[in-house]
């Protein structure tokens, strides 16, 4: 049995089409396991990408610490594992479901596969705390499938163990099979004016948020554009949004994956501190803003994909405007592959399974 293990949002969107590639190479050898780190956030997936089967673990408490969670996350993956003594555990990213599900794992002696290896922003805390569960991940998983050549750069740099594959990033593979699937915007036309969409939820960026939100109140003045946020269920998010109360940022609540799509297709400009939205919005061609002091995708600006904004809010409106009036050129494509990740990293895997009992 091969496990596919993850625990948030993104871990769930990049590792379907892996799941589906492997459960067509190797029929009923493949099963997921949701750690239940986000438990209200885990998107919706279209039943024709024929998933294998799931369970669910219990790791999230309410008003949990970061430490209290990885320690659930150990003990529970851990127990889970050790009852069934899988083949392989596939993890993805940098969280402590990736992290510590793969620790719990590599104890029991179970190798692991790691998809989107190698991203790197060299500061050990930014973000926090994923550049350190990468790392960690690094330093025992067997195989690293890494979305583009300077992440695998970064691997070889840092003398990984693991064998190391440029692949591409599975995330083009799940946007792409999702376009058929979209429902309408779940935004109102916006006839004549821009849109901007927003979206803002890392933990460094915590203390920023009155900030930030304040630039986004102050880009929303103007009549010929409007400004849309789906705001992150955070308490710390939630609690910041409330300074926006008044303004004419339009408030969003949280959208599943498919409905983000749908809106994100729709938008003039997106703003965003997300990992996930610096690779989703180059393959829709939507103009972007990286709202954060550095990158583990540096592929992105390099490329002229995105703009590394920053968190300073002149800056911030004054790059919008420039991009609302298109005197920032931005190229179309993603860095991270032609859609076609999740195949090779399955047949990688199912090979290497073979080769290294």
């Amino acid at each position: 049995m091969i496990v596919i293990l993850y625990g948030t949002r993104p871990e769930a969107i990049k590792l379907a089409p892996v799941a589906a590639a492997l459960e067509a190479l190797a029929p009923g050898r493949v099963r997921r396991l949701h750690t239940g780190q986000h438990d209200r956030l885990i998107p919706h997936l279209p039943p024709a990408w024929r998933l294998p089967p799931e369970e669910h673990l219990a790791v999230l408490e309410p008003g949990q610490s970061l430490p209290r969670l990885g320690a659930r996350v150990l003990e529970e993956v851990g127990a889970w594992l050790a009852a069934r003594r899988p083949e392989a555990v596939v993890v993805q990213g940098d969280t402590l479901s990736a992290c510590l599900g793969g620790l719990a794992a590599f104890l029991l002696g179970i190798p692991v596969a790691h998809v989107e290896a190698g991203l790197r922003t060299g500061i050990p805390d930014r973000p926090f705390p994923e550049e350190t569960a990468r790392r960690t991940l690094a330093a025992f998983a067997r195989w690293n499938f890494a979305p583009s050549p300077g992440a695998a750069a970064n691997l070889a740099a840092e003398r990984t163990p693991g064998r190391i594959w440029v692949t591409g990033n599975p995330v083009v593979d799940a946007l792409l099979a999702a376009r058929p699937w979209l429902p309408p915007p779940p935004l109102p036309p916006k006839g004549r004016r821009r849109r901007i969409l927003a979206t803002l939820h890392r933990r460094e960026n915590h203390p920023r948020l009155p900030a930030l939100f304040a630039a986004l109140a102050g880009l929303a003045t103007a009549r010929d554009r409007e400004v849309w946020l789906p705001l992150h269920p955070h308490p710390a998010v939630q609690a910041a949004a409330q300074r926006l109360a008044g303004s004419r940022v339009r408030l969003l609540p949280p959208l599943d994956y498919l409905e983000w799509l749908a809106a994100l297709r729709t938008a003039d400009l997106v703003l965003s501190d997300s990992g996930g939205v610096q690779e989703e919005a180059p393959v829709l061609g939507v103009p972007l803003l990286i709202l954060r002091e550095e990158t583990e995708r540096p592929e992105v600006p390099a490329g002229g994909h995105g703009y590394l904004a920053g968190t300073d809010p002149a800056r911030i409106r004054a790059l919008a405007e420039a991009a609302l009036k298109g005197r920032l050129p931005f190229r179309r494509g993603s860095p991270y592959g032609d859609g076609r990740a999740a195949p090779r990293i399955a047949r990688l895997l199912l090979a290497n399974l073979t080769a290294d009992p």
